[in-house]
């Protein structure tokens, strides 16, 4: 009998899967599409965009005092058919595995539930009911039958937090497209410094103070006041969903920048951690602000294969931008050691393998607790 599992991830993964293999990055399915080529395995995707008026209500209502819900404006579709189905289910959402788990609690028997997880801090800082919402955390964890995390210092926070039992949490290092993300053949550098992402976690008041007149190409749908930004900074917006940017055009702007800066907020949580590979799979040297959610320090080193900068340090950064403009050979070497460090230990073929083995690891039905 096959293994049956089912991906519920965010929109915006379907439309891409239509373009055809090769023609996106497949990182953010996070290990969907190489499980779906497994022999003996049957593996379906479901978008989360399904909601009902009442259910988005009560949910927004519950988030307002905890920044925690179950999914009950997907409680239609989150049903006890799926937990029958399938006989694991993976989500990123905290909410669609709350509602599920509920359900299968009820039921008693259901499908595993497995949890891709990161952002548990910032979480819990937000609750204006942390107690409740680490109650309610503890008790979700629980019942999953793995809970995933993508970087070290998520991990160890969770273990201080005592959120999850060590035999259901597992690192698994996140990876990117190294088919899609390669370096440009035959050159076409330009003068531009690249910045790109739109999380909370992105330090571009400090990447301001430190750019100089060195021309800065920043992509982000953060709130920056356009009027104040110098000459030298070029804005543009966009989003992974929207994509006013194309996976395409990102490729060629990674490819034609002298490097990427990565500035941080400090977090547990593995931010920049997507643009951070995907530029270092083009061949680009990086500089990343060194947070504690680094997802890895025994594989990002300062020198090697990157350029570390704590957080915050005006100073630390715009020395970092001045030293690799001045420096060609640094940034070709960076480049090329980057490159190699993604395809060893980044890759998403690696992220799939990995999440494969823990889902084999797991029995497919798990008895009701008391």
């Amino acid at each position: 009998m096959p293994f049956r599992l089912l991906y519920i991830l965010p929109g915006g993964r379907t439309e891409r899967l239509q373009l055809g293999e090769g023609k996106f990055p497949d990182e953010f399915f996070y290990g969907y599409c190489q499980l779906a080529r497994r022999e003996g395995w049957r593996v379906e995707l479901m978008a989360r965009d399904f909601h009902s008026h009442l259910g988005v209500g009560l949910q927004k209502l519950l988030h307002w005092f905890t920044h925690l819900s179950p999914d009950f404006g997907g409680a239609a579709r989150l049903n006890a058919d799926l937990l029958r189905r399938f006989d694991a289910i993976v989500s990123m959402s905290e909410p669609v595995l709350f509602m599920l788990a509920l359900r299968k609690w009820h039921a008693g028997d259901g499908a595993a539930l497995v949890l891709i997880m990161m952002g548990t801090e910032k979480r819990l800082e937000r609750s204006r009911l942390p107690m409740v919402t680490h109650r309610w955390l503890q008790w979700l964890y629980g019942k999953l039958g793995a809970v995933i995390v993508i970087g070290e210092g998520e991990r160890e926070y969770l273990l201080q937090q005592r959120l999850v039992e060590p035999g259901r949490l597992h690192l698994v290092q996140f990876g990117v497209d190294t088919k899609f993300w390669t370096p440009a053949e035959g050159g076409g550098e330009k003068e531009y410094l690249l910045a790109i992402g739109n999380d909370d976690g992105r330090d571009y008041e400090t990447l301001l103070k430190a750019i100089g007149h060195h021309p800065l190409r920043l992509h982000t749908a953060r709130p920056l006041n356009d009027t104040a930004l110098p000459p030298n900074v070029i804005r543009t917006k966009g989003d992974w969903s929207g994509q006013a940017l194309s996976d395409l055009d990102l490729r060629d702007l990674y490819r034609e920048s002298r490097f990427v800066v990565i500035p941080l907020y400090e977090s547990t949580q593995p931010q920049g951690q997507s643009v951070t590979l995907q530029a270092m799979a083009c061949g680009k040297a990086v500089i990343l602000s060194e947070t504690k959610g680094l997802w890895s320090r025994q594989l990002m080193r300062h020198l090697e294969n990157c350029y570390l900068i704590p957080p915050g340090d005006i100073a630390a950064l715009r020395k970092a931008i001045d030293r690799l403009q001045g420096d060609a050979s640094l940034r070709a070497r960076l480049g090329a050691a980057a490159r190699r460090s993604v395809e060893q230990n980044f890759s998403s073929e690696l992220m799939g393998e990995r999440i494969g083995a823990i889902l084999e690891g797991m029995p497919r039905r798990m008895e009701k607790a008391c």
